[in-house]
């Protein structure tokens, strides 16, 4: 991004995240002040969608820049929440986010390749900023919606905290069913109803967007990140993410 002002637009839900320090910038969102800050490196504007944001960069900057559509947001965040009703709230300015920097960092490595960006690796990785914006930087006004033959909100509510809560632990149908109140085969339908997903699918994805955070802080080896998630081992995790989201622990660590 040039030197200057640029002038984010309503509409769509956006967030920026600068991949290198950016001294004497200034922002505002919406109708606040404009401030001036020295953006760090992994410094992060989060833009919902009613919003109108204007930066100012007093240098040249390389900045990874990803708009969300609001259908999209929702349909994450139903994913996530099991409601589509999550409001996004921007953090303060100059907030570093070492998660983002990590994802957008992987973005910039795809787009770069001599052979071109794997498509489908691409659109993986803004799921991912998309959850982790979702996780970070979203109140949620309700709970799951119900449908009709699904679980009430309660349970929708319960099951959840329980699977978060038990990553790393085998959780068993049964055992969420009991937690639901209703024999497993009903359990399986009412879930499935709710939340788009069989009850396995789904924790599936919980364990697989868990590694993806463990794996972008950098820290865990992989074999940990795979015990931390819940997989049975290094190879599970792998073969799970080659299947499921076209790339595995290893290269989604170091693209490059």
């Amino acid at each position: 991004m040039p030197a200057g002002l640029h002038t984010f637009h309503t509409n769509h839900h956006l967030v920026y995240v600068g991949l290198e320090p950016a001294p004497g910038a200034s922002a505002r969102l919406g109708d606040g002040k404009a401030e001036r800050y020295d953006a760090p490196a992994g410094g992060i504007i989060v833009k919902p969608a009613h919003l109108e944001a204007r930066l100012h960069l007093s240098k040249a900057r390389e900045s990874a820049i990803i708009v969300y559509p609001d259908d999209s947001l929702r349909e994450l965040a139903r994913q996530q929440f099991g409601s589509a009703e999550a409001e996004l709230t921007p953090p303060p300015l100059g907030t570093r986010d070492h998660n983002a920097l990590r994802v957008a960092q992987l973005l910039k490595a795809e787009f770069i390749k001599e052979e071109g960006a794997n498509h489908f690796h691409v659109e993986q990785l803004i799921a991912v900023m998309g959850v982790h914006m979702l996780h970070a930087y979203a109140s949620r006004s309700s709970g799951p919606e119900k449908f009709k033959g699904g679980l009430s909100r309660q349970s929708a509510r319960i099951l959840q905290d329980f699977m978060n809560m038990n990553l790393a632990s085998k959780i068993s149908v049964d055992e969420l069913a009991a937690l639901a109140g209703l024999s497993p085969k009903h359990f399986n339908q009412a879930f499935s109803r709710t939340f788009g997903r069989s009850p396995h699918r789904y924790l599936l994805d919980l364990r697989l967007d868990h590694a993806t955070r463990l794996l972008s802080e950098g820290d865990m080896s992989i074999a940990n990140v795979a015990y931390f998630s819940g997989f049975s081992s290094q190879s599970h995790l792998t073969a799970a993410m080659r299947k499921h989201r076209g790339t595995t622990p290893a290269r989604f660590r170091s693209p490059t």
